[in-house]
């Protein structure tokens, strides 16, 4: 690998030739094909960074109402003030504080979502933890915070989500391209955002009226960006936002239930949808091996 190229932790998870690093024109959430007019989203992990950028993306789109929550209470009011300077006539933004790994938290939090903004349409699940280090070397709770947050955390707001969605809804949560290799140092980061796949993987296999999206925000400058990355943060987290605007549309409808990123190129990919749909192109590996009754096709010749 080229660690000069500023792609170089890009370039292995793509699928498209064209790589896309900041929004395009087809993404601008000024589009009226992105309009999230009628629809209410909740997002965590507000105070935190990309999830900041993404609700600004869903004001600027209309939306009826824009619910965030985060830990930190004076950054998230602050986060409100900005987004209500920006919010057109008819978009409400409402702030709520809360501690997503708290069941009793959580149902606070859609509670008085319920009471301020009515029923949430759609979900981000954008609250993060990375605590970096090698295993053995990590405290043990410090890493196992990275699964309270990353699988119960994000686990307990779609379970509260799909309590009140009556069966419809998007939820579109946060991972990594890193759970398809091993990142020295980020154990507990990358094997509970794999954790938390699988379970959007279960939960759009059983509520078919749900649509659900795996979405990678590509390697983006954020208080989690772990030091050997920096170089490579070239990614603006308005891409992410604008991201899960599409993927709240009828032309994403096709993508369910896959992993993607923001990377990627959204035309090119409708280019060749019949053989990213055909072969399953969007879903997490198992192995690259070829398993079946006969076993691997071994190379002629090799032992």
């Amino acid at each position: 690998m080229d660690y000069s190229d500023p792609n170089a932790f890009t370039l292995p998870y793509q699928l498209t030739k064209q790589v896309r690093r900041d929004v395009y024109p087809l993404l601008e959430p000024t589009r009226p094909e992105l309009s999230a007019k009628g629809k209410t989203v909740l997002i965590t992990g507000v105070t935190g960074g990309i999830a900041k950028v993404i609700a600004e993306s869903w004001v600027v789109a209309g939306a009826s109402g824009v619910v965030i929550t985060g830990r930190k209470i004076d950054a998230l009011e602050n986060i409100a003030a900005q987004l209500k300077s920006l919010a057109p006539p008819g978009t409400e933004v409402f702030a709520r504080g809360a501690d997503i790994t708290d069941e009793a938290s959580v149902a606070v939090l859609f509670a008085a979502a319920k009471e301020a903004a009515g029923k949430i349409d759609v979900l981000i699940n954008s609250a993060g933890s990375l605590e970096p280090g090698p295993v053995g070397s990590v405290d043990p709770t410090k890493f196992f915070n990275d699964f309270q947050v990353n699988v119960l955390g994000s686990y307990l707001v779609t379970h509260h989500f799909l309590a009140q969605a009556d069966g419809a809804g998007t939820v579109v949560s946060m991972t990594t391209g890193a759970i398809g290799n091993v990142f020295p140092g980020m154990a507990g980061y990358t094997a509970s955002k794999l954790a938390f796949v699988r379970i959007m993987e279960n939960l759009h296999a059983e509520r078919q009226g749900v649509r659900v999206f795996m979405l990678m925000p590509g390697i983006v400058q954020t208080g989690m960006t772990v030091d050997s990355l920096k170089p490579y943060a070239k990614d603006s987290p308005g891409l992410t936002g604008s991201w899960t605007l599409f993927l709240s549309t009828p032309r994403a409808e096709w993508m369910r239930g896959g992993i993607l990123s923001v990377n990627w190129d959204i035309e090119e990919m409708e280019a060749h949808k019949d053989e990213i749909v055909r072969d399953n192109l969007l879903s997490r590996a198992f192995l690259n091996a070829k398993l079946g009754k006969d076993g691997h096709p071994w190379t002629r010749g090799s032992s």
